[in-house]
């Protein structure tokens, strides 16, 4: 008898091990695959961060540099004399500044080192801007084509980074930011240059 009962206790023992066990099995298996799906999205989310600090560092780079030629373009003479252009390019320069700290930021908070901005280069500046030869006014539209050109190469270079280079929400939302502003500087140049459709022609190069 109690080799009987204790052959019934074993039996159901070993089916109620046997009930359990894949269960078991199961849940380990899921919680190191879960294990690994974080680590996995960790590593991810790594990358696209470090993506977006590359990115940024580029816009401060391309900030820079137009703060440089707005602060080459004030010491002329022909500039310098016109106030009306003189306040706008100082407020677009004050822009420029904003960004560039801003970028700063930004790469701080994605985790990452921003680069120094003393060691931005200036874009080379057209001959036409600094040839005596040519009238002041002459002078001064090269200085506003530049300018419009350098505007337009911000606007594009954050158009691409919203729509199809950055890879963090963060980072997109942040350089949305900045674009409109970059686009508003290109349609303000456009009229003043008095280029057909200003406010379109800031984002879409069929147009310039």
């Amino acid at each position: 008898m109690e080799d009987s009962a204790n052959r019934r206790h074993f039996l159901t023992t070993s089916a109620v091990a046997a009930l359990t066990l894949p269960a078991w099995i199961a849940a380990c298996s899921s919680d190191g695959k879960g294990a690994v799906d974080g680590m996995d999205a960790a590593a991810k989310k790594k990358e696209q961060e470090a993506n977006d600090v590359g990115l940024f560092n580029k816009g401060i780079a391309l900030e820079q540099g137009a703060i440089n030629v707005y602060k080459i373009a004030a010491t002329l003479p022909f500039i310098a004399e016109d106030k009306a252009v003189l306040a706008v390019a100082g407020e677009f320069m004050g822009q420029h500044g904003e960004h560039r700290d801003a970028l700063i930021k930004w790469i701080g908070t994605l985790g990452g080192k921003a680069d120094d901005p003393a060691s931005a280069p200036t874009p080379e500046i057209p001959a036409a801007i600094t040839n005596e030869a040519l009238t002041p006014e002459e002078r001064k539209r090269a200085v506003l084509e530049f300018a419009r050109q350098l505007e337009k190469q911000a606007a594009d270079a954050y158009f691409k980074l919203v729509t199809q280079n950055l890879l963090t929400d963060f980072g997109r939302r942040k350089a949305m930011e900045i674009l409109p502003v970059e686009a508003q500087h290109v349609a303000i140049y456009d009229l003043v240059l008095g280029r057909e459709k200003p406010v379109n022609a800031a984002f879409f190069p069929s147009q310039t």
